[in-house]
């Protein structure tokens, strides 16, 4: 089962969530701020909780509980775990909506209510499950094809024909990338910075400069 993260200040909130979506995921709620004072820490909380998605709500720093909102938890985890699935729960959908690039990450938290069990209401939030279904996938899928192909042209580079220049260049894209999913997982070295081309430059400049020292003796 997915197990999908809430990070809410409001305990009823928390409450409902839990009601509403217990059934189709595995909840885990970031609800100790002590844990969370940084977006740092958060991310460091959805690796050490195992979660494979997170709901956040938009205004998490107005009462005190955070120093920071949720449309920077979004951006955080843009910049240190690229692709992972993240999306919005807010009852200020138009404020959060002019806070992100992408406004399709933001949701209504009225689509949890019970006042309003419309069917437009239901099939709001079946779309919604779907959507964190499909996002955790893809997400996966994404990680895996990328794994398997740097997997893939690092063999080929250790062989006797190596790569071709299009081939060290797509390398060190998958390197780059894969580094911004995952730092801790996949530490960048630099060797991992250089195409081959680099490295015969620079094996080149270093056999010049000893020609050079052995004209001078």
């Amino acid at each position: 089962m997915i197990t999908l993260g809430y990070l809410e200040e409001d305990k009823g909130h928390r409450f409902t969530f839990n009601r509403v979506f217990k059934k189709d995921f595995a909840i885990k709620f970031l609800d100790n701020p002590s844990l969370i004072q940084t977006t740092d820490d958060l991310i460091n909380q959805i690796e050490e909780l195992h979660l494979d998605a997170l709901a956040v709500d938009y205004k998490l720093a107005d009462g005190g509980w955070l120093s920071y909102n949720g449309d920077e938890v979004v951006k955080a985890i843009w910049e240190k775990k690229r692709y992972f699935p993240v999306f919005m729960l807010t009852s200020y959908p138009s404020d959060a909506m002019s806070k992100l690039e992408n406004v399709f990450l933001v949701n209504d938290k009225s689509i949890m209510s019970d006042k309003e069990k419309s069917s437009t209401v239901e099939d709001s939030l079946t779309s919604l499950k779907e959507k964190i279904k499909k996002a955790v996938d893809n997400y996966k899928s994404i990680v895996a094809s990328k794994e398997n192909r740097t997997r893939e042209l690092e063999t080929k580079q250790e062989s006797e024909n190596g790569l071709s220049d299009d081939e060290e260049k797509e390398l060190l894209i998958l390197h780059l990338d894969l580094q911004a999913i995952d730092a801790k997982a996949n530490p960048l070295s630099p060797a991992d910075m250089e195409t081959n081309s680099v490295k015969e430059l620079r094996d080149l400049v270093s056999i010049s400069r000893d020609l050079l020292e052995q004209i001078k003796k």
